[in-house]
């Protein structure tokens, strides 16, 4: 079962550079040691790893992680650790506390000689100062037992930035917060638009179709009036039919009573004018 290494055996790996080479006895706190951050830092504005102390003035008012964006650091301390021995890393509270999230390889193998390679991403909303120096992560160490001694492989060795990662950085663009919440902000403020024109639609879709409703009702009381205007003209023309059908039998009736007074005057006429006329001829030599 492995053992931990705690207090004076802790101060002396740190005194004597055995396990923890380039450290400061003051990082040995109880059951853990505190690595800080070295002069080394690999940022993306800089284009390419550069060392702190050896900035112009100009260069080092640009030693902080914009809120957004990831800085990869270099521990001070070095590490050798012997094939019986392994460690863990866990973030420092403060760092975490003020936005900064560490991230890389937290479990240590055996055999792992060179420096500690942390990113620093900064998920707050304010910048954040890289003071070499400064406590970076906290490590706990641990002696493995005989049993657990399998012939490990010597891990690679970390003097410097790797060079995969020097590819990346070197097209990294940071993503500020801000910005992110600008376009939340936009896609708000479209969305929002977009509600209030399918409610503009909505509304105007129900005001046509109220407006097809009267129409329709208007339509229906037309047809209605027309219906009723054409019975009332199919009911007169009816009544002018018979109408018209009794003054022609009327007019037939008066026809031949016309020519019946006709033939009778005509039948008086001639009976008194007859024995003139017969007399009158009679005379005629």
């Amino acid at each position: 079962m492995p053992r931990m290494i705690t207090g004076s055996e802790l101060r002396q790996a740190v005194e004597k550079s055995t396990f923890i080479q380039g450290g400061d006895v003051k990082c040995a706190e109880g059951v853990k040691y505190d690595f800080r951050l070295s002069q080394r830092i690999l940022k993306a504005k800089f284009g390419r790893p550069v060392s702190a102390d050896k900035l112009s003035a100009q260069e080092q008012a640009d030693l902080f992680i914009e809120p957004g964006e990831m800085v990869f650091v270099l521990s001070a301390e070095r590490l050798a650790l012997p094939r019986t021995m392994t460690a863990e890393l866990s973030p420092k509270r403060k760092m975490s506390h003020a936005g900064i999230l560490a991230m890389g390889g937290f479990c240590i193998d055996p055999l792992y000689n060179g420096y500690l390679l942390i990113g620093l991403y900064n998920f707050s909303s304010t910048r954040f100062p890289l003071i070499p120096g400064k406590k970076l992560i906290a490590a706990t160490f641990y002696e493995l037992g005989e049993g657990e001694l399998n012939g490990f492989p010597a891990p690679e060795t970390l003097e410097d930035f790797p060079d995969e990662l020097l590819q990346v950085m070197q097209k990294y663009q940071p993503v500020a917060i801000q910005v992110v919440e600008k376009n939340v902000q936009q896609v708000r403020d479209e969305l929002q638009a977009l509600k209030t024109e399918l409610q503009s639609r909505s509304d105007w879709y129900r005001r046509f179709e109220e407006s097809l409703e009267r129409h329709d009702k208007q339509i229906a009381k037309l047809i209605e009036g027309l219906d009723t205007e054409m019975e009332t003209r199919k009911r007169g023309e009816d009544e002018l039919s018979r109408a018209l059908g009794g003054l022609q039998r009327t007019l037939s009736w008066i026809r031949g009573a016309a020519w019946i007074l006709a033939a009778l005057v005509g039948t008086a006429v001639g009976s008194f004018f007859l024995p003139y006329l017969v007399r009158w001829l009679s005379a005629k030599p």
